[in-house]
Parts: structure tokens; sequence; C-alpha cells
């Protein structure tokens, strides 16, 4: 007859979830408890959890309960009477995993595989105790010995330093990987923060800087940040006098974002910019410059693409880059026009004088002079000498509420849409009213003055009645834009005006979101495709074919592309407004939030 020592059926549920799902352990047996002196008690961490086990030492290494073992491996032990061995089972899948003991013998049969311990088995009183090592191993799980055995019922354990890049920079920290969860070292992530880190003989753990104190507690999903309770997504652990926890609760307790990156975090110590961020323009390969709306103001900053942090504000917004990127020009409300030094972070105003309304500027190729649209309707077009601050008048005629103002890249033309007014009949008598209004050919057309006309003209290069948005001037001065009829159902049309003026058809039957012409001339179109993703073309004007550049499931909404042509940049709804993300290594980054 078989005597049974324990037996313990524990659902599966216990082992799901959290890397540090507490294991429930049972009382010590009476057998336990009727040892002999020779039995002590000792804390051991199994996933995270504080639990109490008996042991006993022989040769001064320790051998434990073989009735707690099997209860936190969730296995089963029976004691043969036949073979006078002690049977430890546990099916994992389709296989039963099984240890067959003998009191006070070091042989031992390990999935029917005989083998020898490295310290024999030992009885007290009625209890058998074994190693920990094989035992763990055996059935699913890993252990590490340090001042208090560590034990994960599934999985492995492995001290290794990990990488992060923080604020851009590649930084080493210790890590503890557990049960295929990776924790980090409280200390070394404490000093990201230039904070301390002591843990005093209750294993609380102190951590702090100049604006924090953050309080844990080995084996407790508790933490405190200037006294405001947080829960934990894992329980600390000690180990080699290093505490170790879950990284994203350490850097959010510090007002830091952690980002997932392919091969492991990007930790931003300051916190990603946040807010409604749009209109990004490129200051230079590794930088850019965008508004930026929260509740409380607007305003423009420069972020940097490998930090991510914000490394100049200007509290207005409409600024327009120079070629070079190393200028920035705006109006504020009252017309006065500003110059922004990008190098120094310098603010000057270099006309004080004019107050009428300026509109979308737009930078000259030598950055010696700046376009934009001028007066209240935005009938003229004038520009403004960045050295003396004087402005000259280009052009005006009586199309009022003039858009989309850009200059061809010799510098030599610009274009804007305008559509004309309709014509207005009143009734007759004393008091008239509106009676109709005819709206015939007051299509928006695209115009094109030559600057270098003696007396400058407007000619309107196209007459189509479809909404055209997103011009642009190629380098040869051809003209592309996106053709869009609001009363069908046929997908937009990327056109071109070639200089001689004949229209053809580049790109058709996509839904086009936006139109980028490149600083090198290249056309980019975004697209919204059928399936729901985002994709980045690029036209290749010899093969007349599209290119896939970017291909996301994010609903990019804007995108621009950097001066070398490496880097793009886009827009994407977010929960404070747009976002802005990268598009690195072939995937989306996370840029502000």
């Amino acid at each position: 007859m078989k005597r049974k020592i324990s037996s313990l059926v524990m659902a599966t549920a216990v082992l799901s979830g959290s890397v540090f799902t507490p294991v429930a352990v049972t009382n010590v047996s009476a057998a336990t408890i009727q040892q002999q002196q020779s039995a002590q008690k000792e804390t051991i961490i199994v996933n995270g959890q504080e639990k109490v086990i008996s042991f006993t030492q022989v040769n001064k290494k320790k051998l434990y309960s073989i009735d707690q073992l099997s209860q936190i491996m969730v296995a089963t032990v029976k004691y043969n009477s036949k073979t006078k061995a002690y049977e430890v089972s546990k099916k994992s899948g389709k296989q039963v995993k099984k240890i067959d003991y003998k009191a006070n013998a070091a042989d031992v049969v390990i999935n029917g595989k005989k083998t020898k311990l490295s310290t024999p088995t030992k009885m007290v009183g009625k209890t058998l105790f074994v190693e920990a090592d094989s035992f763990v191993k055996t059935f699913g799980g890993d252990l590490l010995i340090d001042k208090s055995l560590l034990i994960t019922v599934a999985g492995t354990i492995n001290l290794a330093e990990k990488s992060l890049t923080v604020d851009g920079n590649d930084k080493k920290v210790k890590g503890l990987s557990i049960n295929g969860k990776q924790l980090y070292s409280v200390q070394d992530i404490a000093k990201l923060f230039s904070a301390t880190t002591t843990v005093n003989k209750n294993n609380e753990v102190l951590v702090t800087n100049k604006d924090k104190t953050i309080k844990l507690k080995l084996s407790n999903k508790a933490m405190t940040v200037n006294n405001k309770v947080i829960n934990l997504k894992e329980n600390p652990i000690l180990v080699k006098n290093v505490v170790y926890a879950d990284v994203s609760d350490l850097v959010h307790a510090f007002n830091g974002d952690i980002l997932p990156t392919q091969n492991s975090y990007f930790v931003s110590t300051t916190g990603l910019v946040s807010g409604d961020t749009f209109k990004p323009q490129w200051v230079d390969n590794s930088s850019i410059l965008v508004t930026n709306e929260t509740e409380t103001e607007s305003r423009s900053m420069v972020v940097n693409t490998s930090s991510k942090k914000g490394l100049f504000t200007v509290n207005a917004t409409e600024l327009a880059v120079s070629p070079n990127g190393k200028q920035a020009i705006y109006s504020d409300e009252n017309g006065y026009v500003y110059l922004v030094d990008l190098v120094t972070k310098k603010i000057n105003g270099i006309n004080l004088s004019d107050d009428s309304v300026k509109l979308e500027f737009v930078w000259s190729p030598d950055g010696q002079k700046v376009y934009f649209l001028q007066g209240d309707k935005s009938e003229k077009v004038s520009y403004i000498n960045v050295v003396d601050g004087s402005i000259k008048k280009v052009f005006e005629d009586k199309l009022i509420y003039k858009t989309d103002l850009r200059l061809s890249m010799d510098g030599k033309k610009v274009l804007y849409i305008v559509a004309k007014e309709g014509i207005t009949k009143n009734t007759e008598g004393e008091n008239p009213e509106v009676d109709s209004i005819d709206l015939t050919d007051t299509e928006e057309q695209i115009y094109v003055v030559n600057l270098e006309d003696a007396e400058p003209k407007a000619i309107p290069v196209t007459i189509t009645k479809e909404n055209k948005v997103f011009p642009s001037f190629l380098a040869d001065g051809s003209i592309v834009y996106v053709s869009a009829d609001p009363e069908s159902d046929k997908l937009p049309d990327v056109k071109m005006i070639s200089v001689d003026q004949s229209v053809s058809t580049l790109i058709s039957n996509k839904d086009i979101n936006n139109l980028v012409v490149t600083s090198k001339g290249e056309v980019m179109i975004l697209v919204r495709e059928s399936n729901g993703n985002s994709v980045i073309y690029e036209w290749n004007n010899a093969t007349k074919k599209l290119k896939n550049i970017v291909q996301t499931k994010l609903e990019l909404t804007s995108f621009s592309v950097s001066n070398d042509g490496k880097s793009i940049v886009a827009t994407t709804p977010g929960t404070n407004g747009e976002t802005l993300v990268l598009f690195k290594n072939g995937v989306m980054e996370l840029l502000t939030k």
C-alpha cells in the first residue's frame, strides 16, 4: 500500500498572468511540524512573493522539505512502500515529469534516468529533505541562490547587463530576467534621474532626488511617490544587493516616459513633448520645428529626433524655417515681423512698424528674402528683406483670400490658389436685398506670377472645376497638385502642369491625404489604402511608378522629409490632438505624446 505524503492539485491559473503571481503554499504539514530540532525555517522568494520554507543542512549545503517544494512547483509527492521511494510527479502538457528519491541516499531517478545528487537526501523526523536545484529545474522552474533562495516556477532566471536608450544615448544597466519578464536595477535607473537609493533592514527601498521621494518594499506591489500610493506591475526583488523592479514603474514615478523599441526601451528622463503637435519642418537632419498647442498656450518648439527633447521654444506660431535651417521667421498678432536665430536661440524684431496682416512666409533659396501674403484679405504678394527689414509689394490684384503661396526652386516665380468672387444681384427699391449670387467660373484656380517681369502679372494655369490642393513647384518649373472632385466618387489624382502649360496625370486612383515635393525635387504622396494602412509613396518619373517608402497601420495625416532625404516625420491623431512619429529602422517611433 502506498503512503501518501502530500498531494496538491492547483489550477493552472495560478501560473498565468504576472511573472510574480502569488503561489499558494499551504501550511506546513503535520509531519513537518513533528520534525526534529535539526530542521529550521527561512524566508525565500517564490515568483516575487516571500514564502517560509523548512530546511536542514548537510555539509553546509541546504536541503529543503520535499512537501513544500512540491507545493511550490505544483507537483504531487507520494511514497511507494514497495520501492521505498518518494515519487514526485507533475504533468506538463502531454508529458509527465517525475523524480524518484530514496531516504538518505544520493541515488535518484529523474525522468527515468538514474543519476546522483550532489548532496544526499536526508530524513528529518517524517519529512524528506532534498536539494532544491535539481528539483526546481526538473519541474520547469529555475532558481538563484543568494542571501535567500529565489525561485521561479516557470522559465529561467538570468542576471545580465541590458541596454537602454536614454535621451538618445545608449546606457548599460543591470537586468534580471525571470520567467520571461525583464526587471531592471532600481539603483541604475535612479541614477538616470540623479537619485540615490538605500535599502534598510526592514527591506524598505528609499529612492530620492530633489523632486521625488519614492518608497518601495521588497515583495510588495505598493509604491509611494511623494506620499501617493501607486500599484506596481511586479514585486521588487533584492538579488546580490541590487533591487530589481519593472522599468516602466520606475520611469513613470520620476515623470519620465518610456517607449518600447525593437530590442529594448527608449527612456525620456524629462518626458515627451505633449499636446497637439503638428506642422513639422526640418531644421537639420536631426531636429524639427513644430507647432505645439496645449490647453494653456500655443507655441513653436525645436525637437531633437534622437533625444526627443524640446531644445528651444518660441512663444509664437506659423514660423517658417530658412533653407539652411539656421533661421526662422514669423509675424505676431500686430503684424510685426521677427527673425529667430535657431543657432544662438535669440529673437529679433526686424520690422516693428508695418502692422499689416502677413501670412504664409516662404523663404527665397538664398535666404535673403521671405515672400508672404499681405493684407486683411490676402490680396497682395510681398517680400521682406531679412537684412534690413524693408518690405516691398510684388503683386496685387482684385482677387482676394489667396492661399497656398509657393516659390519656385530657382526663386523666379510664385504660385498661389485663389477663386473669383461670385456676382451678386440685389433686389430693387430703397432697401435692396440679395436676390441671387452667380457662382459661374468661381472655382479656385492656380495662378503663377513671374517675379522677373518688369510688371508682374498673375497668369492662371488651370481652368478646371475640381478642387486643387497641395500645389508645388518641381525643379524644372513644372507644377504638381492633387486634383479631387468633391461631387464624384472617383479617387483623387496627382496632376502635373508642364512649363509649356500642358497638363498630364502622374498618379491616379489613390486616396491621397498629402503631397510633398522634397528639397531634392522628389514627389511623395501620403495615401490611405483600402485596408486602413497609411502608405507614403515616392513617384519615380523615369519608370512612371510608385515606390513604397513607409507603410504603417497608424492613421497618418501629414508628413515631412529631411533635407538629406533619409528621415521622415509624420503626424497621427493622439489623445491630445496630433502627435509626431518618426520613421526609423523600418518602424514608426513616437516623438511626442
